[in-house]
């Protein structure tokens, strides 16, 4: 006897390699709408159509899917930042195109960056650290240019506006300065962080 028919959307979209492309993007709009505590493999097999035991055959568990959804993000939270450090020469605008990118990157891409930050595998805390570099690099041209306190280690200067830069970001991601009455634009945010700082 014939063992009953696979559901038709496994059937027809997620052939050739295809589910795994299907699971990511399917976890990626789960964390957007639930956040980290509320995403399962089993609930992401229901909200596409297959079997519980479906992501299993591209991911051994819920932890490796995340894993490729954290390096996947840092990858384009690296491109962002590299291109924001190109846009200009002048070494404060660079520090304000990156705060700018990545409160924007925070913005558009919510379930990477609900993840990114997890230090959730020796792998992913690797592939995120040269995204800290850009910004290194654009506080030691700020420092020549006598722009920033020249006797401060780059690095550790670096670690303040990074730590700034993600608490703005998130407390404009959970709407705490909407509750404030202190809601504004990114650049704004980043400006009056920013100034701070810069001479």
């Amino acid at each position: 006897m014939p063992s009953g028919p696979r559901t038709p959307r496994e059937r027809t979209t997620y052939h050739h390699g295809a589910l795994r492309e299907a699971l990511l993007a399917g976890a990626r709009e789960m964390l957007a709408e639930r956040g980290l505590d509320g995403f399962s493999l089993s609930a992401l097999a229901r909200r596409l159509g297959v079997s519980t035991a479906a992501p299993y055959r591209h991911f051994a568990d819920r932890d490796a899917l995340l894993d490729a959804l954290c390096l996947e993000g840092y990858a384009l939270f690296g491109a962002a930042l590299a291109r924001a450090a190109r846009t200009t020469d002048d070494p404060r605008e660079v520090l304000h195109a990156l705060g700018v990118a990545y409160l924007t990157f925070a913005r558009e891409h919510p379930s990477f960056f609900a993840i990114m930050f997890t230090g959730r595998s020796d792998a992913t805390i690797e592939a995120g650290a040269p995204t800290f570099e850009p910004l290194v690099q654009a506080v030691l041209a700020a420092q020549q240019a006598g722009a920033l306190p020249a006797g401060t280690d780059p690095r550790v200067l670096s670690r303040t506006l990074w730590a700034t830069l993600h608490g703005l970001a998130v407390l404009s991601r959970q709407r705490g300065f909407v509750k404030l009455g202190l809601d504004d634009t990114d650049e704004r945010l980043v400006a009056d962080a920013f100034a701070l700082a810069l001479r």
